[in-house]
């Protein structure tokens, strides 16, 4: 809707503006990676539980069977949200980067530290085959495992690696798959990952403070004159 007062062109003028533009993606840049950042604290939330074992041992007993089903199920459903929400944020910053600085210097430094911190990051690969695993082969069903050692004990939700090795979608990943033992640590894996991608997003964020600071200026100012 176009309005003929000076507001309404000022208001135009801002909302057509190549600084709006640069603020809407990178929001919603921030909104994707803040999915992704809530879907992992969701999930460790929620099996802090585990690190106090003989708190949490007489929860999961054989007499308490609906408790380990809830377990599983929720967990199920908060890795599956986790893994959909970090392909989210790969396809999203994907096309954001390219809508911003296909044709700029920036890109350059982008897709070096890109190469260097993620691509090729054997963890990164790895969660990525799994998303994949996950959403278009099967949901993986975690385990609860218990360890006793001396006075030690220590419970984990975990994935059997061996029924994930009998998808032929691997890739480059089952030699990931091959190092590890029978069973794999949900949360070991999901930390691991998430503090990956954490540092590379801190880094982008900077630089695109950086880059677009002028920008932000001038966004502030068109504001400031919808007032006046």
């Amino acid at each position: 809707m176009k309005y003929k007062t000076e507001f309404g062109s000022r208001f135009d003028k801002l909302q057509a503006s190549s600084e709006m533009e640069i603020y809407r993606n990178l929001q919603a840049l921030s909104a994707s990676y803040g999915v992704f950042n809530k879907n992992y604290n969701e999930l460790i939330r929620y099996l802090e539980h585990l690190n106090n074992p003989r708190e949490s041992l007489f929860m999961y007993s054989s007499e308490q069977r609906e408790n380990l089903e809830r377990l599983i199920d929720e967990t199920s459903r908060l890795f599956h949200n986790f893994l959909a929400s970090a392909k989210s944020l790969v396809d999203h910053t994907r096309n954001i980067v390219k809508r911003l600085y296909s044709n700029q210097e920036f890109i350059k430094e982008y897709d070096a530290k890109l190469a260097e911190d993620i691509a090729n990051n054997s963890v990164q690969q790895f969660v990525q085959r799994l998303r994949n695993y996950t959403q278009h082969y099967i949901l993986p069903i975690p385990a609860l495992q218990i360890e006793f050692a001396e006075e030690d004990i220590e419970m984990s939700v975990r994935l059997d690696v061996e029924i994930l090795k009998q998808w032929d979608g691997w890739g480059s990943s089952r030699s990931y798959l091959e190092q590890l033992e029978d069973s794999l640590c949900l949360i070991s894996l999901s930390n691991e990952y998430f503090f990956l991608i954490q540092n590379f997003y801190q880094w982008l964020t900077e630089r695109q403070t950086q880059l677009h600071q002028s920008d932000f200026d001038n966004l502030q100012k068109m504001r400031d004159e919808l007032t006046i």
